[in-house]
């Protein structure tokens, strides 16, 4: 992860897509106020992301609260993998 300070740089949003594709930036103004710049497909960004959303965040928590649940033997039954 590599530091940008933004009112020191002179990049272009062109250079900064470019150089987020090799490695996530965080881009900093000059008040501290950071931001992050990542690919989409980049699993640390994903779950950045996903953690801040709010309507995500309550499915889980619904999810977690189901008592409904299948057994290892039970799934090997449903999907035919046997034992």
């Amino acid at each position: 992860m590599k530091t940008i300070e933004v009112a020191q740089s002179n990049l272009t949003i062109i250079e900064l897509l470019e150089l987020a594709e090799k490695d996530t930036l965080i881009l900093q103004k000059s008040d501290g106020t950071e931001f992050v710049l990542s690919l989409v497909d980049d699993f640390t960004a994903e779950v950045e992301a996903l953690g801040k959303n709010q309507e995500f965040m309550e499915f889980l928590a619904q999810r977690s609260q189901s008592v409904k649940r299948v057994s290892l033997e039970e799934a090997r039954k449903r999907l035919n993998l046997g034992e």
